[in-house]
């Protein structure tokens, strides 16, 4: 494994963080990023001192964990977390998670990480979020891991089975921990579902039996909850044009949908961490498929950890014609929601903008 060199799909390290910093700096976004982090203090004082970093923990126990806590303190009405005394001081993980926006999801869980005094994790994205020079040294600055997403299905394979093999080496061999989410891309209509797909690329990394090779990397299921989602009317839209088998990604959307998911209220945000995946747990029944197992077993998990806002029981109501959760929510988030449903073009439209916010009650009824 020491032989093989991830230099194409790892971060950066200390001294090419320390090149990158100049290209960051002089981006005409950062006095304004920097205002909003720090917004008692001038931008020249600010950038003076992101100029004297020196290493990626710096950068991100200074600068990334003030810029986190500033956007929950600024878009939302509370973060909470809960299962912390499930994960070991000193043992890596494997952070296998929902996910709802693009980037917060990751970051919540390393603001929390450097809050409690604990290293962070490395983070697995998608190479499509690199398009702007910009986003890319400030995702390699942070540890951020690129995953091809498409190629032609050899060169995808190999692709697949270099991730993994980096992910076992960061965890095995160096003791770091790592956060995934749970398939490619958001969940756009609420529902969250492990891709088996994941997991078979988990076991591609290590010459290990597929089970052993998936309990080396210590598993733990993550659910992050919003209240509102920032991004709701664009992934409505989203559905709502693919339904009709017209949808096509514009130049720039990710990098809109990234902003968007930053700077948007998002009411309360809950992060829920679970027990790590025990081995035996990893055994399937004669005649399922290993990954389709551990895939339903991460599912059932992360649904109970899912921890169940106002506007999820309303939509339900609302959705149903019904008043069963009407305890769970009052007459001020109701007229938010309709507010901002009605905001849509038509009937089908808000039929799936209710059932983006309901589909998480449906799922912990199903548990």
């Amino acid at each position: 494994m020491d032989t093989i060199n991830f230099n194409d799909i790892r971060p950066y390290n200390d001294e090419e963080l320390r090149q990158a910093l100049p290209r960051i700096e002089h981006w005409e976004l950062i006095p304004q990023i920097l205002r909003f982090i720090y917004p008692q203090e001038r931008a020249e004082d600010s950038l003076q001192r992101l100029r004297q970093v020196q290493s990626v923990e710096q950068l991100q126990t200074t600068f990334m964990y003030d810029a986190i806590c500033r956007v929950v303190e600024t878009t939302s009405t509370g973060f909470s977390c809960s299962g912390f005394d499930y994960i070991k001081r000193g043992r890596p993980y494997l952070y296998l998670s929902n996910h709802r926006d693009i980037t917060l999801d990751a970051f919540l869980l390393q603001m929390e990480f450097i809050r409690r005094g604990r290293e962070t994790s490395y983070i697995v994205f998608g190479n499509n979020l690199i398009e702007s020079p910009l986003f890319r040294d400030l995702f390699l600055s942070n540890k951020l891991i690129q995953m091809e997403r498409g190629g032609n299905p050899m060169a995808f394979y190999r692709s697949l089975q270099h991730l993994s093999q980096y992910l076992h080496h960061l965890i095995s061999d160096c003791g770091k921990s790592v956060w995934i989410a749970q398939k490619n891309g958001r969940s756009k209509d609420g529902i969250d579902t492990t891709a088996p797909a994941i997991i078979k690329m988990l076991t591609l990394g290590s010459d290990s039996p597929q089970q052993q090779t998936l309990a080396d990397l210590h598993i733990v299921p993550l659910a992050v909850s919003y209240e509102w989602d920032p991004c709701d009317i664009m992934k409505t839209n989203e559905l709502f044009t693919r339904a009709h088998g017209g949808y096509q990604k514009s130049e720039g959307e990710d990098t809109n949908s990234v902003v968007t998911g930053i700077i948007g209220p998002k009411g309360k945000i809950h992060l829920s961490i679970g027990k790590p995946l025990a081995p035996s747990e990893l055994q399937p029944e004669e005649g399922t498929d290993l990954a389709d197992h551990v895939a339903a077993l991460l599912d059932r998990r992360i649904q109970k950890l899912y921890h169940l806002m106002s506007t999820n029981y309303l939509a339900f109501d609302l959705l149903n014609n019904s008043t069963r959760f009407q305890q769970h929510y009052d007459s001020n988030v109701k007229n938010l929601f309709l507010q901002r449903m009605n905001r849509l073009a038509s009937d089908e439209h808000r039929r799936i903008f209710m059932e983006m916010y309901a589909n998480p009650v449906l799922s912990g009824l199903r548990k």
